[in-house]
């Protein structure tokens, strides 16, 4: 089978960072909130509950500005944006596999690349960096999909996906953050 989707994403836990400046610590910087998500999967059924394959996801979160206060109160914002691009190793556990709509359970896990931009601008200043990470990320959920014609399904799918970011190279005093987020898709697939 032969999916692509597309729908969107937010944020859960971890979804700020402490941002360390010259005069002391800015708390609960945004570094992430919704997203675009969107991929393709090709899965080999096993059996008719269970099937394995690989997948190809993005998740681009949108910037996001904070304004903190520096210094002899002079204002201060960060902007970050960050993309979330992940090869998985992927699987489906199909409950009900004769009906013509089904209820499964999407999981993945695999190495994703996590890219971070972070501007601030301050009395006419301005400093820039960003950060390229790898690491593990892994998703489980809940999907459910129905016979549209010939060999085509449409259905709908939601996951929990988390994944870890160094994020020294972007905030002093910075290290290992986990993030995680839910995103909500349409799926279209081809079964062959």
């Amino acid at each position: 089978m032969a999916s692509v989707f597309f729908g969107g994403a937010i944020s859960l836990s971890g979804s700020e960072i402490d941002y360390e400046a010259p005069w002391g610590t800015a708390s609960s910087v945004s570094i992430l909130e919704g997203a675009v998500s969107y991929g393709g999967q090709y899965l080999y059924a096993l059996n008719p509950y269970l099937a394995v394959g690989a997948e190809f996801n993005a998740n681009n979160f949108e910037s996001t500005t904070d304004r903190i206060w520096g210094a002899g109160y002079a204002a201060e914002t960060i902007t970050s944006k960050m993309d979330v691009y992940s090869i998985l190793l992927a699987g489906r556990l199909t409950v009900n596999p004769a009906h013509a709509f089904r209820l499964y359970v999407p999981l993945g896990v695999g190495a994703a690349v996590a890219k971070n931009s972070m501007t601030a601008h301050t009395a006419g200043v301005s400093a820039s960096g960003s950060e390229t990470d790898c690491s593990v990320i892994y998703y489980a959920g809940l999907g459910i999909e129905g016979d549209l014609m010939n060999n085509w399904t449409l259905g709908a799918e939601m996951r929990y996906s988390r994944f870890t970011m160094d994020t020294r190279k972007l905030v002093q005093h910075g290290g290992k953050e986990n993030f995680s987020f839910l995103a909500l898709m349409l799926k279209l697939s081809y079964r062959f």
